[in-house]
Parts: C-alpha cells; sequence; structure tokens
C-alpha cells in the first residue's frame, strides 16, 4: 500500500511550487474543457503573499516521490473567523485510491488547529448535470465527507471583441436612468481619492450577491487592504480594468471590473459587478459593465472572456445575455460544519 505522505508547500521554493503546480492544473483540467485554474505564476503570487487579511496554506500529497494530490486552505484573518476555504485537487493519474480523501481531512485538521468552525469548498460539474451536482463525481466526493450544497454558480464566456455598437447601445438604454451619477475609469491601482469607498463597496459583494443556503458576513476592507491586494495582483501578471460611477458626494456607488492576465494567454475575466443597495434602479450595473468593456476591449484582443454569476441572480445573468454570454459549466459551492 502507498501511504500519502502530506508536507508544507513552500512556495518560495521554484521546484516545489512548479511539482505542485503541475499536478494542481492535471487535476483542475481533467476533462473540463472550460477549466480556468490559477497559472504558476499566480498561485506563487499567492502562496508566498505576505497579508494580514487572509493566510494562504498550501499542501503537497506525496507518493513513493510523485505529488499525487495537493491541498489549499485559505484561512481569513479579519472577517468570517469561523471559517476556512479547502480545496483539494488529485492528479488524475491517482485517483480512485484514497488520496483525495486523505488531504481532505488533512485539511479539515489544519481548519480545526486554526479555530475554524465552518469549512467552504467549490466543486465544478457540466452544465447540464444537476444544480446541486448529484451524480458527479467531485460533487458526490463533497457529500460523502458531510459537506451540503449551499448554491450553484453558473460559468458562462464570450468571445471578445463584443460588437462596439450593441455596447454603445446598452450604455446609452442605461443613461436616462442615472443623470446624477459621473462615471471615472482606471487600469490598475484604485485612484487615492476613492480609494475608502471603493473598499466599503467591495467589502460587501460576497453578501450583497446570492449566497443560497452559504454561511458569510460582510468582509472588512480598508485602503491598507486594497493596496496589499494590488501588491498581490500585480506580482501574479494580472491587470484590473475598473469602471465606478460616483455619486454627487464622489463616493462609488457601483463599479464593474474586467481582469486580464498575463500568464493565462487567450483568457479575460469578468470580475465584480455591484451597485449599493441605496443606488440600485438606475441601471448601473448594466452601465458600469457596458462602459468598462467599451473601454478596455481594444486593450484586450482576441479572447474569450469569463464570468460566474449565481443561477438565482436573473438580474445579473439578463445583464449576461444581453452582452452574448453563453452558460458552459456549474460551480457549485457547498459546505460543512465541523464537531
Amino acid at each position: 500500500m502507498h501511504i500519502l505522505k502530506i508536507e508544507r508547500l513552500d512556495g518560495h521554493d521554484p521546484a516545489a511550487m512548479e511539482a505542485w503546480h503541475d499536478t494542481f492544473l492535471a487535476s483542475n483540467c481533467h476533462e473540463r474543457p472550460y477549466a480556468t485554474p490559477l497559472m504558476l505564476e499566480e498561485m506563487r503570487a499567492q502562496f508566498t503573499a505576505d497579508l494580514d487579511a487572509q493566510l494562504n496554506l498550501g499542501f503537497s500529497g506525496v507518493v513513493d516521490g510523485e505529488i499525487a494530490s495537493v491541498g489549499m486552505c485559505y484561512l481569513p484573518m479579519r472577517d468570517n473567523l469561523d471559517q476556512a476555504f479547502v480545496e483539494v485537487q488529485t492528479h488524475p493519474a491517482f485517483r480512485g485510491r484514497g488520496h483525495g480523501s486523505a488531504m481532505a481531512g488533512h485539511l479539515e485538521q489544519v481548519a480545526r488547529e486554526h479555530g475554524r468552525k465552518v469549512l467552504l469548498t467549490e466543486v465544478a460539474y457540466a452544465y447540464d448535470a444537476p444544480a446541486d451536482g448529484v451524480g458527479t463525481p467531485h460533487a458526490d466526493f463533497a457529500t460523502r465527507r458531510g459537506y451540503t450544497f449551499g448554491l450553484v454558480n453558473v460559468q458562462r464566456v464570450l468571445e471578445l471583441p463584443v460588437d462596439e455598437e450593441l455596447l454603445l447601445d446598452l450604455a446609452a438604454e442605461a443613461e436616462p436612468h442615472h443623470r446624477d451619477y459621473t462615471f471615472l475609469q482606471f487600469a490598475g491601482r484604485v485612484p487615492d481619492g476613492i480609494v475608502d469607498s471603493f473598499a466599503a463597496i467591495i467589502g460587501t459583494l460576497m453578501t450583497e450577491a446570492p449566497m443560497g443556503e452559504i454561511e458569510r458576513e460582510p468582509e472588512e476592507f480598508d485602503a491598507a487592504r486594497i493596496r496589499a491586494d494590488e501588491e498581490v495582483f500585480e506580482k501574479s501578471g494580472r491587470l484590473k480594468f475598473t469602471t465606478v460611477a460616483l455619486d454627487r458626494a464622489g463616493e462609488v456607488a457601483a463599479y464593474s471590473e474586467l481582469v486580464l492576465p498575463k500568464h493565462d494567454p487567450g483568457h479575460v475575466y469578468q470580475w465584480g459587478t455591484l451597485a449599493r443597495p441605496q443606488d440600485r434602479g438606475h441601471r448601473l450595473g448594466l452601465a458600469t459593465k457596458a462602459r468598462n468593456l467599451l473601454w478596455a476591449q481594444p486593450r484586450l484582443g482576441e479572447a474569450t472572456l469569463v464570468t460566474y454569476n449565481a443561477e438565482v441572480n436573473r438580474h445579473m445573468i439578463g445583464v449576461n445575455e444581453q452582452l452574448g454570454f453563453r452558460p458552459v459549466e456549474r460551480i457549485g459551492e457547498f459546505q460543512k460544519r465541523l464537531d
């Protein structure tokens, strides 16, 4: 019997990081044509970051000198202090031997040692599978380990460039509804003058978006956290394009973000789009998203734009459908309460 030996990953060790990522990548991409795993440089930036808001831990499961399974445990350090996000990826050549279960058990123990009582994880399955993933390998793996289904997100893709006239029409259609707002666009670093109000709205994204049965509390974001995340982002080779809507006081009322990865050619990512509760009804979500894509598109080239939305978020799905996105995969969110 080949025993899995689990070791802590040293993200500063180039050889260890590359070997870890080889298994991570092989597992993520197996039988998933639309998989979008983080690239080596992006994972390295994540595991070498010195952040006060989140502790990122990686683990390698080694069998006979080869990495069979890898694990990640992400620990919020400012908010949601009872939670840990965990992920297990097992190389296809090593599946069915209990290595994934061994790694999952190890991550649970790590979470316990840090005082966490709720584990969160995400698993992918085909778009035509049931919403809760029942009958699919990864969802069933999670439920066998005591996780319960909480929410399903749908991955959608859109081939760039989008017709410019369509974007202009969508922006013009929304404009009469928000004449009291102004728009600001920037690539990379958030301007100093709006960083505080930008942090405030970013902190509400996880709880303002549909959560289903998943337990979350608002995240604590401030200017220092935004700047720390920007440093990690820069090291990962990703460039963010952002359009914000400002109210009469000059505070961020809504925003939309696009991410262009240097090390993941052919992909662009649609990140958060959100309006504050008091600013809804002015079509600011559609406006910021259409304006952002119209502005950034010349620098994005021909690529596949990827986004994720909760399946129950009919409003944002409607916006995406107007832009031409099509569904390709489901991502289920699961959680487990530790005894």
